[in-house]
């Protein structure tokens, strides 16, 4: 879930990055490493994910400029070159066997604890500033600068925080699995991630939630198919959800709600509508019998 927020504060921002997978392998090294040399598991999270923070807004300095498809293809080239480097650190990675004996102190509660804590955080980021900063820098950009909003400067920060949680999910990855290696990492973790922020929906950290627990729950249902054909299922999916939904499954839930909420309203609205009519038959009935008293008294 943390890997798929990490994918949805970019791409709520209309930012197209996939530069937290590089992330996610610098955070399951580093993890690894500090935990190796028996560093506190907390202090190691907290290490790495200021170190990830700080090397996100490096990276955004010469990213920051480019749009689109652009920084998508720069930001995968990162993400290669990360491999790249963990395919060949020598005994700083473990080359192509990765790390093993990483201390697996760290439970499934204490995975759930830190996860809520992000969630929070970013809830209400996202219900103060940084909750209308997306909407405007997704809307039009000038619209963002007309409001008052340093748009390259909050990019640098939505990088930031983005290499951020991708640093995390991957010590956390390694604190859970007691090692990490290039097998953790790569292009299929692109279209991992990706599938979780589009599937689940970028309009709100639920579907970060939704799209976690899908990835997590369609491997095992779909045990009998193929990895290859997994891959391909994922990408229909997301051409499917991108076509038909862009809101996702989030998005879906939110507009089966409104439409719930607009038929109960109309049936309110009906029952209210058969009420005035009985109201202004029985007050046209009492003003016939006012006019009839009125009438008789006058001929007396």
């Amino acid at each position: 879930m943390i890997l798929a927020l990490s994918f949805q504060v970019v791409l709520r921002t209309g930012v197209f990055s996939f530069a937290s997978i590089g992330f996610f392998g610098i955070g399951g090294y580093l993890g690894s490493k500090l935990a190796l040399r028996g560093l506190n598991e907390l202090l190691t999270v907290v290490i790495v994910v200021l170190v990830c923070g700080c090397l996100g807004y490096l990276l955004s300095l010469p990213f920051v400029r480019l749009r689109g498809l652009y920084l998508g293809m720069v930001t995968i080239a990162f993400d290669q070159v990360m491999l790249v480097v963990a395919n060949n650190g020598g005994s700083l990675t473990g080359g192509p066997n990765g790390l093993f004996g990483v201390p697996n102190n760290v439970t499934t509660i204490d995975l759930i604890v830190i996860a809520a804590i992000v969630v929070l955080l970013i809830s209400q980021l996202e219900r103060r500033y940084l909750g209308r900063l997306f909407e405007a820098l997704r809307t039009d950009e000038n619209l963002a600068k007309s409001m008052g909003y340093e748009v390259l400067r909050n990019r640098n920060f939505i990088f930031c925080l983005s290499a951020a949680l991708g640093g995390l999910a991957g010590a956390l990855e390694s604190f859970s699995l007691s090692s990490f290696g290039t097998t953790s990492f790569g292009f299929s973790l692109v279209i991992t991630g990706l599938t979780m922020a589009v599937v689940g929906g970028v309009d709100s950290w639920f579907g970060a939630a939704i799209g976690a627990i899908f990835v997590v729950w369609f491997p095992v249902v779909a045990t009998s198919i193929n990895g290859n054909w997994q891959a391909i299922i994922y990408g229909a999916l997301i051409i499917v959800v991108v076509t038909f939904e862009p809101g996702g499954v989030y998005g879906l839930c939110r507009k089966a709600i409104r439409r719930l909420v607009a038929l109960k309203r109309s049936s309110g609205r009906s029952d209210t509508d058969e009420k005035p009519e009985l109201v202004m038959a029985v007050a046209s009935k009492d003003s016939q019998v006012v006019e009839s008293d009125k009438l008789n008294g006058q001929s007396k």
